[in-house]
């Protein structure tokens, strides 16, 4: 197995610990949460537990010890960062197959390309939802138009499955630099002014965003456990706590494909041109483009 595949390898591992320290403190607080409201320690006030310690985490470990649950170790967390940046020091310095792959470009994409294999993993393996909610909607529509027989499922069934699989493809599709975007002046710009404003609106918007995602989300996800929360929209009524625990668990996966993208930005500002990034099937406009341009290079 050549270093490359278990650099990347870690670096998923890594991922994974720290979406598992995720969700193990949503628990460790679902389970003490009855208790830490009644103190008025609400979600958002010991979201520092997940990597820190504290007054209000020891409280929060000894009301989760008292329910028989194990309480939250943000050891785990540390774990996982300590997890992902020896995949990247692995990978940058020992991860080279030849002198070619030696250069400071060649390191780079070393450090860039693994995190987007994770992006990608994470975004396919979801992408099996839509094959789950085809069967689904299916069954709902035979059901109750040759049965006269409409489930009280379906519909919960729909939206958990396909909320699932748009928000956890979010880490995927800006790996791919697939979202949606007004590119009716940008595609005309040179790479270094996409790359100036990408870098801009990354630090103005997509950061703080996130952040703010990510601290919001993991109080819905909060409270939704204590208070075992279930769909009101159908007389099934089935629980829905563990589909709000993705919210931070997507926020922390687009935050870091995040920081791989303003990595791309600083590359191209220095380089003048877009490094390398894993590709997909492209849309159409996009090769014709692509082709459209190449053309008009030969023939100046």
């Amino acid at each position: 197995m050549s270093v490359q595949r278990v650099a990347t390898i870690l670096l998923g591992l890594g991922v994974l610990l720290v979406l598992g320290a995720v969700y193990w403190s949503l628990h460790t607080y679902g389970s003490a949460g009855t208790q830490m409201m009644a103190k008025g320690l609400r979600p958002p006030a010991v979201i520092h537990c997940l990597y820190g310690f504290g007054s209000k985490c020891a409280l929060m470990d000894e009301a989760a010890r008292a329910k028989g649950a194990v309480p939250y170790s943000p050891l785990l967390f540390w774990a996982g960062i300590a997890v992902y940046a020896g995949s990247l020091i692995l990978n940058f310095y020992f991860g080279g197959r030849g002198a070619e792959d030696q250069g400071a470009a060649a390191r780079m994409q070393r450090l860039l390309i693994p995190v987007d294999r994770v992006s990608t993993f994470v975004g396919k393996f979801f992408a099996w939802a839509i094959i789950l909610l085809t069967l689904a909607v299916s069954y709902e529509v035979f059901s109750r138009y040759v049965f006269g027989r409409p489930t009280s499922w379906a519909f919960d069934a729909s939206y958990i499955l396909y909320g699932a699989l748009f928000i956890m493809a979010g880490a995927y599709a800006l790996s791919r630099n697939g979202h949606v975007r007004g590119d009716f002046l940008y595609r005309t710009w040179r790479p270094r002014v996409q790359a100036g404003m990408d870098l801009l609106l990354y630090f103005l918007a997509f950061f703080p965003g996130i952040l703010a995602f990510i601290y919001s989300g993991y109080g819905f996800a909060a409270q939704s456990i204590v208070t075992n929360e279930h769909s009101a929209y159908s007389p099934a009524g089935p629980p829905i706590y563990h589909y709000k625990m993705l919210i931070p668990m997507t926020g922390i996966l687009l935050l870091l494909q995040g920081v791989v993208e303003v990595i791309r930005c600083i590359a191209c500002l220095r380089t003048g041109a877009w490094p390398h990034r894993l590709n997909d099937v492209e849309e159409l406009e996009k090769i014709l483009l692509e082709q459209r341009l190449e053309r008009a290079g030969d023939h100046t």
